[in-house]
């Protein structure tokens, strides 16, 4: 485990990003919570699994639905207990030992031909540049349904395509410098949030689900984004405990 931490470490601070696979005595708790979600909307899904869950909700219908969603799976106290623990040893390794977590988990649901999602961007500098996100789907991602990342040494180059007036230049500079064309349920990706990254038009067949969320170090600048009001304290190392009492 030691060698491969090194190994995701090198690579997160070469691109910015990493592709890592969930700890497998807590992919259960990831399966227990589509069958929750599933249980809870019985009308929405009729019968369909979440890939298909398009044939049953329209464009209309499907950000209240969502945001119904999102409300119901935050009631879950456990949930960013389980998702720091199914990642934790490349967490610790990243953050250290004081470690914020954003207080309500996000839910991305892209149903084939959706248009709307968010464009070519980085989150900064409304989130702190010493904060990374974990993005991990609830289905197997590919071709299309994956969200595309830029690597931290083609910043200057995205930049001046944000820039820029051509209509379809995020596509024709996503094409060429976009990676990561997969990403399969049991896996995730983490990245800081520096990062340009692309979410493309849907243009398969299913329906695609993600799980997003922010982690920071207690003791690193923050953006614009603070600890009362978007953050809360996940686990905090003894000393600090000490001394905060």
């Amino acid at each position: 485990m030691e060698n491969n931490l090194k190994k995701i470490e090198n690579e997160f601070f070469k691109k910015g990003f990493v592709k890592v696979n969930l700890q497998k005595k807590y992919f259960s708790k990831y399966k227990n919570l589509k069958k929750f979600i599933k249980k809870k909307f019985k009308k929405e899904f009729k019968n369909n699994d979440f890939e298909y869950f398009h044939k049953n909700v329209s464009f209309k219908e499907i950000n209240k639905v969502r945001m119904d969603i999102i409300n119901f799976i935050n009631k879950n106290q456990k949930l960013k207990e389980n998702i720091y623990f199914s990642l934790k040893p490349i967490i610790d390794t990243m953050l250290g030992p004081d470690i914020i977590i954003q207080k309500s988990i996000n839910l991305g649901i892209q149903m084939p031909e959706d248009t709307s999602r968010p464009l070519f961007h980085k989150d900064t500098p409304l989130s702190s540049y010493h904060e990374i996100v974990l993005w991990i789907p609830l289905v197997d991602c590919v071709k299309s349904m994956c969200m595309l990342m830029v690597e931290k040494k083609m910043l200057k180059k995205a930049e001046k395509i944000l820039n820029g007036k051509q209509k379809d230049r995020f596509e024709k500079f996503i094409k060429k410098h976009g990676k990561l064309k997969e990403i399969k349920f049991g896996q995730a990706l983490v990245f800081n949030t520096n990062n340009y990254h692309y979410i493309p038009i849907n243009k398969t067949n299913t329906t695609r689900w993600a799980l997003n969320l922010r982690l920071k170090n207690l003791f690193t600048p923050y953006g614009e984004r603070n600890l009362l009001d978007y953050y809360e304290i996940l686990k905090i190392s003894p000393i600090s405990k000490m001394y905060s009492i």
